[in-house]
């Protein structure tokens, strides 16, 4: 452990000072940042992208694991950590384009004044005004947004609110190409439940009051089930998840996916259930099977969201495509879970309806992207 340690701090000053002194050299052209590993695959065709057209391409990292991944590939990578060292880069980044998919820019995190733009891009498919904070996107300079419907929220909240105009383009979503591209779509075990609960700043919430007896019920009723917390769930709701991991370890039936790509767990999975995530959205649009929502609590991180509007992407799918329940048939849950099963491919048509209406640029977001990137109008 301590060997470690020392290990991560020698790369996060080897890491610090050679970007010091490569941006003595030349002005960076793009350079991404990644919170995890968990993020790779929402930006790594279009960092692809971006460095095979012979652009200066650089990628800026927290965590350790990706940075050696990426490392490994020959890109121009930089572990900053989440402390002082990504403040103090963060306040000296020199480059024309910095992008990434971290919200509240300038709220959480100081901008440097050495670059030029800052552009989000995003990592699920939610409408913009009611599962992010009000403040979120408030500091971009482009917003790369995933269809019309986010486009008409940011600019509506821009006039609500009285804020500088960004630069909004439509360019679809990444990460949907990248699973269309990537997923096998023919493994499936009728008997494998996927249980991505989402995380959520009110610790009233369905993972911490009801998660246990989800996974206890399900397992009961003679499903395989795998648990994939998201990533902020272990850090915000620790005791819950490890009293959970302790009690299912050595029950055969129960996976948990901590991995940093959600793609096997979906590929097997013969059903989903969640409250909020948006991997339910992904996960119908790709496998086009059943996507239980456990209704126990709304994720509301912008108590404002109503001066924007009522309606939301999520609460519409849900509405179409989901099956709800509330937290009082979590006892029935197995039953329900069979019944959605055997009726896996009974709303297709209605899935590709919404993915057509609400996403742009369906299979080519990463050339659109990359296009506007490098056009000199953009500029």
């Amino acid at each position: 452990m301590q060997f470690k340690k020392l290990y991560i701090l020698k790369e996060l000053y080897k890491s610090f000072f050679s970007l010091l002194f490569s941006q003595i050299n030349k002005k960076k052209d793009f350079v991404f940042y990644s919170e995890s590993l968990f993020y790779k695959n929402y930006y790594y065709d279009l960092l692809n992208k971006l460095n095979n057209k012979k652009k200066s391409v650089s990628i800026l990292s927290s965590d350790i694991n990706e940075y050696l991944d990426l490392k490994n590939n020959n890109f121009n990578v930089y572990f900053i950590g989440t402390g002082f060292f990504r403040i103090l880069v963060f306040n000296i980044i020199n480059c024309n384009n910095f992008l990434m998919t971290m919200t509240d820019i300038g709220n959480n995190l100081n901008k440097s004044k050495f670059c030029d733009k800052y552009i989000y891009f995003f990592h699920c498919m939610h409408s913009t005004h009611k599962m992010y904070t009000e403040k979120a996107f408030d500091n971009y300079n482009v917003i790369f947004t995933i269809g019309q419907f986010q486009t008409k929220e940011i600019i509506k909240n821009e006039n609500v609110n009285k804020l500088n105009k960004k630069k909004i383009f439509e360019t679809g979503y990444f990460y949907l190409d990248f699973l269309e591209k990537n997923c096998n779509k023919k493994i499936s075990d009728k008997k494998n439940i996927l249980f991505a609960p989402s995380w959520n700043y009110d610790q009233n919430n369905l993972f911490n009051n009801h998660g246990y007896n989800i996974i206890d019920k399900l397992l009961k009723s003679n499903f395989e089930l795998t648990f994939r917390p998201h990533p902020e769930i272990i850090k915000r709701n620790k005791n819950e998840y490890i009293k959970i991991i302790n009690q299912f370890k050595n029950n055969n039936s129960f996976k948990i996916d901590n991995h940093h790509s959600n793609i096997y767990s979906m590929e097997k999975a013969s059903l989903l259930i969640t409250d909020n995530s948006s991997i339910a959205v992904e996960y119908s649009f790709v496998f086009y099977r059943p996507v239980i929502f456990i209704d126990y609590k709304d994720k509301i991180h912008n108590k404002n969201y109503e001066k924007i509007s009522n309606f939301t992407f999520e609460g519409d799918f849900k509405n179409k495509i989901g099956i709800s329940i509330s937290n009082d048939q979590i006892d029935n849950l197995g039953q329900i879970c069979e019944q959605s099963i055997s009726n896996s491919f009974s709303k297709r048509n209605e899935i590709d309806k919404i993915k057509k209406e609400y996403l742009s640029n369906i299979s080519n977001s990463v050339d659109t992207a990359c296009k506007i990137l490098t056009d000199v109008t953009f500029s």
